[in-house]
């Protein structure tokens, strides 16, 4: 019986390509790519390893650019910006399970004959005995980087810091919706014991940084009514090491660990085929784990660049250019004098 199902498939992705809408060219249809996130399409849904890499490099977006420094100062400052991160699409991003595409691989067309086994969702192997390899999405595939910015804003006091981030944008095209919203929370500890150090350690600061970012993207493809829903949350947590050489630069080093997830949802129903109905509900993890950062940041006036690297399973590029910091002066010089009165009465 399993010999009689996989050539009953088999004759389905040879015999019938036009219903299915498979692209002449060997790419993966509309309906073969976002089927991917349908749970119940036991064709050609349920497919977390296809459609990983999308959150896998926004979960490095979501998590970066939260520090601009590891020292936090005790007078109020303000911040402002347009940080973003930029992430390389690699092989990686483009293979998954056997060498398999994923929504950003090729378009083989070799691929449109082949049956997986190592790709398929129970029920699939169980009615057919494989299922189907289906290509890369061919405007994904054209993409060499990941990345979009973001107004970022924060202030200080005390040595705590407060972060907050977001963007907007209305429906444009086929996104139906993006939207963006963030905080964090950043405390140095360096005020406690730089005035122990010998002097050329006093510039080494310390500070534990926590980020959270959720996000919501609206998706609806030409020829198709309805929308697919992508809900996305990341949260980073860190501890921060920086250096000043120089008092207008200064050498950051992070360690922590990060984490994102994708739930996908809505409803999907081709205009020219009824039958092509798409219900996105599977939800996918990034590559969480083990985070490692580097970046070089600049005191030029109230300009504040920072450019960076960082590591969370691939590499990534952080690049915080246009970004502003203020201090207070007439904070400065009340903590000044309230330090040197303090002193006196001593």
């Amino acid at each position: 019986m399993k010999t009689i199902s996989r050539f009953a498939l088999f004759l389905s992705i040879v015999i019938v390509p036009s219903v299915l809408a498979m692209d002449e060219d060997g790419w993966a249809s509309t309906y073969e790519s976002l089927s991917a996130f349908d749970k119940s399409n036991v064709f050609y849904g349920n497919r977390p390893g296809y459609v990983k890499p999308i959150i896998t490099n926004l979960s490095t977006i979501l998590n970066s650019n939260w520090v601009s420094s590891a020292g936090v100062p005790q007078e109020f400052t303000f911040e402002a910006g347009l940080p973003f991160a930029i992430v390389p699409i690699t092989d990686d991003d483009r293979k998954y399970g056997d060498g398999h595409p994923t929504i950003f691989g090729d378009n083989d067309k070799n691929n449109d004959l082949k049956l997986a086994t190592d790709i398929c969702s129970p029920e699939a192997i169980d009615q057919f005995g494989a299922c189907p390899v289906v290509n890369g999405n061919e405007n994904l595939h054209g993409l060499g980087v990941f990345t979009y910015p973001y107004l970022q804003l924060a202030a200080s006091y005390y040595h705590a810091r407060l972060v907050l981030r977001g963007m907007f944008l209305p429906s444009i095209s086929e996104l139906r919706k993006f939207n963006l919203l963030g905080f964090g929370l950043q405390y140095s500890f360096g005020h406690f014991f730089q005035h122990k150090l010998p002097k050329a350690a006093q510039p080494l600061d310390v500070s534990l940084m926590f980020g959270y970012s959720t996000s919501g993207i609206g998706y609806r493809p030409d020829d198709y009514k309805g929308q697919m829903d992508l809900d996305i949350d990341a949260f980073t947590i860190n501890m921060v090491v920086g250096y000043r050489p120089i008092k207008a630069v200064e050498v950051l080093m992070s360690l922590g660990y990060q984490y994102a997830s994708m739930e996908s949802s809505g409803k999907l129903t081709s205009t020219e085929d009824p039958m092509e109905e798409i219900r996105p509900s599977i939800t996918v993890k990034g590559d969480n784990g083990f985070r490692f950062g580097l970046e070089v940041a600049f005191q030029i006036g109230s300009l504040h660049p920072v450019l960076g690297y960082d590591y969370v399973g691939k590499s990534a590029f952080t690049t915080n250019i246009l970004y502003f910091k203020q201090t207070s002066e007439s904070s400065a010089k009340s903590d000044k004098k309230d330090s040197a009165d303090s002193g006196k009465s001593e």
